[in-house]
């Protein structure tokens, strides 16, 4: 609850910042997405409530993930389409297309000039002429499966990021157990079009429980 008050006080000191606009970065949703805080409050201040990390670790998170799509954006030799950037406790992925196998060097460099981070992940396809699966057929998908994860009580929806490259979904984020991440990928193989689903999802149990045993090896050494 405490978290909950401490952002809406921010986002609230924010918009009365006379001339700015301010906005927050939603991991949880399809992608990086930069919304109006007007807008996003209210399910920011959710997620955060049911994270477990602490509220500063959010922020670093969501910092290093603007900071990774920013220099990408303006990156003019690299020609990685829709790249979405994701991190969680420093962790981060890189998820879309590459037009050129140069361009994943390109992005490491960019990944480890952008913070702390503790170790990178990708999930990127070569751009294909003849694509199976558009732009646009992606952005459906992405919604159609955030959609069915949010209806499903099952599964701890508003924490799971969705991104769909060449109609082959990565799902990412933090649930409440391992159980989840069978679920969640159910609901997003069940979708019609999706070719396959590659889960990077992890749950907080499993989390805290290697965090015990790492604490247990290293009492004991």
């Amino acid at each position: 609850m405490q978290k909950i008050k401490l952002l809406c006080l921010i986002t609230i000191s924010l918009i009365s910042l006379n001339g700015c606009s301010a906005s927050i970065l939603i991991p949880p949703l399809p992608g990086p997405t930069m919304v109006p805080s007007a807008i996003g409050t209210l399910y920011t201040a959710y997620a955060i409530g049911a994270d477990e990390r602490g509220f500063q670790t959010i922020v670093e998170d969501e910092m290093i993930e603007a900071k990774i799509q920013s220099k990408i954006f303006h990156q003019k030799d690299l020609k990685a389409l829709g790249l979405s950037a994701y991190s969680y406790n420093g962790n981060v992925y890189i998820v879309g297309q590459y037009d050129d196998k140069k361009d994943m060097s390109k992005i490491r460099k960019i990944v480890r000039k952008s913070g702390k981070i503790n170790s990178l992940t990708t999930f990127m396809l070569p751009e294909t002429k003849n694509a199976y699966c558009n732009a646009a057929e992606d952005y459906i998908l992405q919604m159609q499966v955030k959609e069915a994860l949010l209806e499903d009580d099952s599964v701890w929806g508003t924490n799971i990021a969705v991104k769909s490259v060449q109609c082959n979904v990565v799902l990412l984020g933090r649930v409440g157990n391992i159980n989840e991440i069978t679920y969640a990928k159910k609901i997003a193989a069940s979708i019609e079009g999706v070719s396959s689903v590659k889960s990077y999802i992890k749950s907080s149990k499993q989390n805290k429980y290697n965090m015990t045993r790492k604490q247990e090896i290293a009492f004991n050494k």
